[in-house]
């Protein structure tokens, strides 16, 4: 196996294990904000640190289910068709951050771009961090809601 598959199959859990009771979209997303942190220099750009140190920002302590997807869970098998378009870049990201004209993804006349999604998570959760409510939720000046999936917000 080489890395690359390691790493696409980790992102692949990730998703499913934050995103999956969202469906397709809620593990799209995630997905995305993994590729996003990556793309902001998160560890040096690098998946496997960020994928190892996930839980850090997460909005909850709460341990993940040793449960494993099925690979025969409609939404699981869709998800695992686009993972090699999320990793290399080329799938585009139409689900936090939904193109509403070039400028979503351009600056043009020195127009700020769309913001990203760098932080999500379940607001109603009775497990939420106190740290993502002052850091992300209540910090508005430097972490807008830019989208929701479901049951998930997403925060630049």
């Amino acid at each position: 196996m080489q890395g690359e598959y390691f790493i696409k199959s980790q992102l692949a859990l990730k998703a499913w294990q934050d995103g999956g009771q969202d469906g397709l979209s809620g593990m799209l997303a995630v997905c995305f904000v993994i590729r996003d942190r990556v793309r902001q220099g998160w560890y040096s750009g690098d998946w496997l640190q960020l994928l190892a140190n996930h839980r850090q920002y997460s909005w909850t302590d709460a341990p993940y289910s040793d449960e494993l997807p099925l690979t025969r869970n409609y939404a699981f098998d869709l998800l695992l068709k686009e993972i090699d378009g999320i990793f290399s870049g080329t799938r585009e990201n139409d689900i936090t951050q939904p193109r509403d004209s070039l400028s979503s993804v351009f600056s043009f006349n020195n127009a700020p771009a769309k913001p990203v999604a760098l932080y999500y998570g379940r607001l109603n959760d009775p497990n939420i961090r106190e740290w993502f409510c002052e850091s992300i939720t209540r910090n508005t000046d430097n972490h807008r809601l830019i989208a929701t999936v479901g049951s998930l917000s997403f925060f630049s």
